[in-house]
């Protein structure tokens, strides 16, 4: 007990990334590609590693299947000092794998399995009992996960704050077409909220930064964080409003992972002391750094190569 900075509660998947692919690949009964190898996925998985290699004592709480993927992942985190004590896993559900189709320009979409551990996990798998001591909890990604709804996330969030923790929120676009309405009250407990710019755009039915953010800091967002890849990402709070620009990878590979890239050198950043646009700003190279290798989480490997970059696009 108290031994984390963070903790992250998330989903877990291992990827197959198959890039690059595109219109072509259906035109052949075998399409050769250069590499198809298995990397570790989910919003949870990819937040947490990254986290921990930024310097941060990190506890994933996570649901998998008692299966051979299950094994891969927890063998991934125990190799990158993530801990791993408040995983749950079950035999009758099936650890995710989700199949990432990524096209020439590093741009991807994904094929996932509906009996899947991510279909499962939910409030009740979470202790509120992990997050005392601790100084900041992720929680990556609303609506993927759709056993969360508004009163679990609302349990989950308010159990957080209660424990004295910074409340992150990332999210996805709803597979049902779930808007600000149906998290309504769980947004009124987040501190720092993350969403790309098509995600913000149809959560909020705005399609401006402004107004956009304004319905998010309305519904009680304390801290709002758009991210929209080559333009960087734009912050807002009662005090702040900025449009921080990217910082842009000359070859990039693949975009899979990087929003959770984002957030996660956002999160270290803000705990290490920096202000709201510096941690943004930290968050923007860490992406970056993100998109030249393949997979979530082979990109970046320390603090230091993320403030080398830094140094280097301040000289």
């Amino acid at each position: 007990m108290g031994n984390f900075d963070v903790i992250c509660v998330g989903n877990s998947a291992v990827d197959v990334p198959l890039c690059p692919v595109g219109p072509e690949i259906f035109s052949y009964d075998s399409y050769p590609i250069d590499r198809i190898i298995p990397q570790v996925g989910g919003s949870g998985t990819n937040v947490s590693t990254i986290l921990s290699r930024l310097g941060k004592r990190v506890k994933l709480i996570t649901l998998l299947g008692d299966d051979m993927l299950g094994d891969f992942l927890i063998r991934h985190c125990q190799r990158n000092g993530i801990d791993t004590s408040s995983i749950a896993r079950r035999s009758d559900i099936d650890t995710p794998l989700s199949v990432g189709l990524v096209r020439a320009d590093g741009e991807r979409g994904f094929v996932v399995s509906k009996s899947s551990s991510t279909f499962s996990f939910c409030a009740e798998d979470v202790n509120s009992a992990d997050f005392a001591g601790a100084k900041a909890m992720v929680f990556s990604s609303i609506f993927i996960m759709p056993r969360f709804d508004d009163a679990g996330l609302t349990k989950v969030f308010s159990d957080a704050q209660k424990a004295g923790l910074v409340v992150c929120a990332d999210m996805m676009r709803s597979r049902t077409g779930q808007r600000i309405d149906a998290i309504a009250t769980a947004l009124s407990h987040v501190d720092y909220f993350f969403a790309n710019f098509e995600e913000a755009e149809f959560l909020t039915s705005q399609s401006a930064y402004h107004s956009m953010s304004q319905v998010l800091l309305d519904a009680g967002v304390k801290h709002v964080l758009i991210k929209n890849g080559k333009e960087g990402c734009y912050i807002r709070d009662n005090e702040t409003e900025q449009l921080l620009p990217a910082f842009l990878n000359e070859h990039p590979v693949d975009t899979i992972g990087a929003g959770d890239n984002f957030a996660a050198g956002f999160v270290a950043a803000l705990l290490d002391g920096l202000t709201f646009p510096e941690a943004a700003r930290f968050a923007n190279a860490t992406a970056a750094i993100s998109v030249g290798a393949p997979g979530s989480t082979n990109g970046v490997q320390s603090k230091e190569q993320v403030e080398t970059l830094l140094r280097q696009a301040s000289v």
